[in-house]
């Protein structure tokens, strides 16, 4: 087994390891889109999701966000990754329900307020908050697995990107999106002006500028569906997740 170098966790401020300073700008906005929202939580109910009170305006979205991360726990329970990185953690509440399956689980987003949130409410061995702008600060083939959960909308899926996660895959490593919507390219249009109007409705039409439509065509050639929803099987089981599971296997000397 691989032992961890972790010399690179550094800047430790109340439970958060700062490898670049927050966006400020970037979080401001997403803060008040989140309050507007209904979306920010205090702790003691970030402590318990995905378990959401009922009666809450969002309890059947984390009823089906809830059936993500089991599906994907089991996945992980058969894999035993010594070490995982979340990128766009937010509060850390899929980190946390993830991380009895790996090693060290890394939590990655770019806001203070969240990350720090996720610290006090998760705070515990083998699971790490870090806050960071610039991917290339983070090791070279050190996780063996980068999951993006409900995050992988405010990324251009473009070579770059790609090219910088396989970077800190180990070989045989795994990419994982999940619980976002990927489109066909002739529904583009119509999904970006859904965005924008939804976004001028909150009164913050700015937001929709940091906001990505990913498209399938996007995908590498190494992508599989582990998951594609059926809208016959989601009225039988309305729990189910509406989003697709995928899975991008890493590039060797990358």
């Amino acid at each position: 087994m691989m032992a961890l170098r972790d010399d690179w966790l550094i800047n430790e401020r109340k439970g958060v390891h700062y490898l670049t300073e927050p966006k400020q700008d970037f979080e401001a906005l997403y803060v008040e889109v989140r309050d507007k929202e209904d979306r920010l939580h205090s702790d003691k109910i970030v402590k318990q999701l995905p378990a959401m009170p009922k009666g809450h305006p969002h309890h059947s979205e984390w009823e089906k966000r809830a059936w993500t991360s089991q599906k994907f726990s089991k996945y992980l329970s058969l894999r035993k990754p010594i070490n995982l990185l979340e990128i766009g953690c937010g509060n850390g509440w899929f980190a946390n329900a993830i991380s009895k399956h790996c090693e060290d689980t890394f939590a990655l987003d770019i806001g203070k307020e969240e990350l720090e949130q996720a610290a006090r409410c998760f705070a515990g061995d083998g699971i790490h908050f870090i806050c960071c702008t610039d991917w290339s600060l983070l090791p070279k083939a050190y996780f063996d697995m980068i999951v993006f959960n409900a995050s992988i909308q405010y990324f251009d899926l473009n070579e770059t990107f790609w090219r910088s996660l396989y970077r800190l895959l180990r070989p045989n490593g795994e990419i994982h999106i999940l619980d976002s919507p990927f489109y066909e390219r002739q529904a583009l249009e119509k999904a970006k002006q859904r965005t924008e109007d939804y976004f001028k409705q909150l009164q913050v039409a700015e937001a929709s500028d940091y906001y990505r439509h990913a498209c399938w065509e996007d995908l590498p050639p190494q992508s599989k569906k582990q998951y594609q929803p059926n809208r016959w099987l989601s009225r039988l089981t309305p729990k189910r997740s509406p989003f697709p599971w995928i899975t991008v296997s890493g590039l060797a000397n990358v």
